[in-house]
């Protein structure tokens, strides 16, 4: 997105925020994510070309009270679908949308604010991500359900293909497992203003429960998919066992041929004949 600081008060900044696992050249680091997660939210300088994860715009306003500065900053994070929801908070103004979020507060508040909206922006991210997922796989979830109730020889080919969507499940249930302690942490005490906008907007965007349809989701993908698996095991070893019988059957049968054979050959290089009926006495 192109940088909109020209129309906003003096000191403004927006910055274009990358999640990267190490600092690039000339970023600026906004904040360091917790462990497990490995990233860090950097602000891109102007001059690269790496298309941004996130947006964050500073104000830096003692009154952010101005009717016409939030409409403006509403429109400026409200998404063409989804509109843009607006918390006040302790003299602080946030403004959240998609794929960005505005700040308007005193300066000395903005860097902790813009931390944690940046920490909260990976953590929304890495949400929507999974849910547009999921969403998408369904249709490929339908598809399948045929083989979870029988698995047979027509179905073989699918298999590898259900096995890559098992392992996109696994993929997904493991970025959900890394966020989820971040996302429903407890509530920080002695409170600050940072951790207390933090709890105000988990809450407005429903993360516990957004947590809890997917992980009610990933447990049916995964059920149906542990039940494919199962299909497919039993259905090669019954394939292997079958294929073992028959290759059994035909080495008895080549055995019992060649047995013959044998005494065939025997009784013709003997000169032997079998033995005729004796006749019955009269």
């Amino acid at each position: 997105m192109s940088n909109e600081a020209a129309p906003w008060p003096a000191g403004s900044t927006v910055r274009r925020i990358a999640f990267a696992a190490e600092l690039p050249a000339e970023a600026r680091l906004v904040c360091a994510l917790p462990a497990p997660l490995n990233r860090r939210a950097v602000a891109l300088p102007l001059s690269s070309r790496q298309a941004p994860d996130w947006e964050l715009l500073s104000i830096p306003l003692d009154n952010p009270e101005d009717e016409a500065l939030s409409a403006r900053l509403c429109e400026w994070a409200s998404d063409a679908a989804i509109p843009s929801q607006m918390v006040v908070f302790q003299g602080a103004l946030l403004f959240w949308g998609v794929g960005r979020a505005a700040v308007v507060a005193a300066g000395g508040r903005l860097p902790a604010l813009e931390a944690v909206l940046a920490e909260l922006g990976y953590y929304e991210s890495e949400l929507a991500d999974v849910e547009r997922q999921l969403g998408e796989a369904w249709p490929d979830l339908e598809a399948d359900g045929g083989p979870a109730f029988e698995f047979d020889l027509k179905s073989l080919p699918q298999r590898e293909r259900m096995a890559k969507r098992f392992r996109q499940l696994l993929g997904l249930r493991a970025r959900l497992t890394r966020v989820l302690p971040h996302l429903l942490t407890p509530h920080v005490y002695p409170p600050t203003l940072a951790s207390q906008v933090s709890e105000r907007l988990r809450e407005r965007l429903r993360m516990r429960h957004r947590v809890e349809m997917i992980q009610e989701q990933l447990e049916v993908f995964e059920r149906i998919y542990d039940t494919v698996g199962q299909r497919v095991t039993d259905f090669r070893a019954n394939r292997k066992n079958h294929l073992l019988e028959i290759i059994i059957i035909v080495f008895l049968a080549a055995q019992l041929f060649i047995t013959l054979f044998e005494l065939l050959a025997h009784a013709k290089t003997t000169g032997t004949t079998p033995p005729a009926a004796t006749q019955p006495a009269e």
